[in-house]
């Protein structure tokens, strides 16, 4: 289904006017963690209070400590800080993803707590995030931000040909050196991207892709404030909804269209999960820093 049949869609499952997120049910702003510890990928509490250490995959370097710190905090005392160096030799790729909202753990609010592809109820994620002053242009892939869908799982679909589906199905990524049309040291360009059946590669990271759906900039050393109001609703064999999108207040897109990939079609988790960090391809030069605070999730 393309981007025009969604749009057609009624209100109960598209819809004209805006999302409404109806509770916060975690409000993280980190100032109830411990600090960082030297060489150690800091824990932080979840959303029921447990710690949860990030994923690391194998190859992946600290740059500086990795988890809260006490400096440079858009609300203080703590935020989260993230932070990769130069890849270790014969790595696949490189990340050090928190799980905000978990796809395979409990979170708050019963029922109503999991985030589901095609479930119809709307889930709000607020965030800032500032990229630190020594902050490389990656040289290929870089995701902040994404939503993501486990492959496999309870569900009756299978692999079909052509289609990787599951993964990062909803990502903020800065965009590559080799695709930036600002050239200033001081800005990096980003994208919102989705996948789905038809959206699978980017090329241009810009609207001539498929997937994107805003690309924007942030200025080094400076908060931004991120929001993405987001439905996930089912229209026959596909899956999609609307995503909104708000950079310091201002909404920037209104995208109603296909995200994401159905369980009972594709071999994928019906349960998605919401990942702040650093996940980036295996660049063998290139330092990378980025804080979170202020991090809240409304269903």
């Amino acid at each position: 289904m393309d981007v025009k049949a969604w749009i057609m869609l009624p209100l109960a499952i598209g819809g004209t006017a805006a999302i409404a997120a109806p509770r916060t049910l975690l409000d993280m702003n980190f100032d109830k963690e411990r600090p960082a510890a030297r060489a150690q990928m800091g824990a932080i509490h979840g959303p029921a209070g447990e710690e949860r250490l990030p994923t690391v995959d194998k190859g992946t370097r600290a740059d500086l400590d990795n988890g809260v710190v006490q400096s440079g905090c858009l609300s203080p005392p703590s935020c989260l800080r993230v932070s990769m160096a130069p890849t270790t030799p014969k790595a696949i790729k490189n990340k050090i993803m928190y799980h905000v909202w978990s796809h395979y753990k409990p979170n708050p609010g019963g029922d109503a707590g999991p985030f589901r592809i095609g479930d119809g109820k709307p889930l709000r994620l607020q965030f800032a995030m500032k990229l630190g002053p020594r902050y490389d242009t990656p040289v290929h892939q870089m995701i902040h931000f994404q939503v993501f869908q486990p492959k496999g799982g309870p569900n009756k679909g299978k692999a079909v040909p052509g289609v990787d589906a599951g993964g990062a199905i909803l990502t903020l990524r800065i965009v590559p050196k080799s695709r930036r049309v600002n050239k200033s040291p001081d800005v990096e360009e980003f994208i919102v991207a989705v996948r789905n059946a038809k959206a699978q590669k980017l090329k241009t990271f810009d609207k001539r892709d498929a997937a994107v759906i805003y690309r924007g900039t942030m200025r080094k050393g400076v908060w931004t404030r991120f929001t993405f109001d987001l439905l996930s609703t089912r229209q026959g064999d596909a899956t999609g909804g609307r995503i909104q999108v708000g950079v310091d207040g201002r909404k920037v897109a209104d995208y109603r269209g296909p995200w994401g990939f159905a369980p009972d079609v594709y071999n994928v988790s019906p349960t998605m999960g919401l990942d702040l960090g650093i996940y980036r391809s295996a660049d063998a030069t290139g330092y990378q820093t980025a804080f979170f605070d202020n991090v809240s999730v409304s269903r």
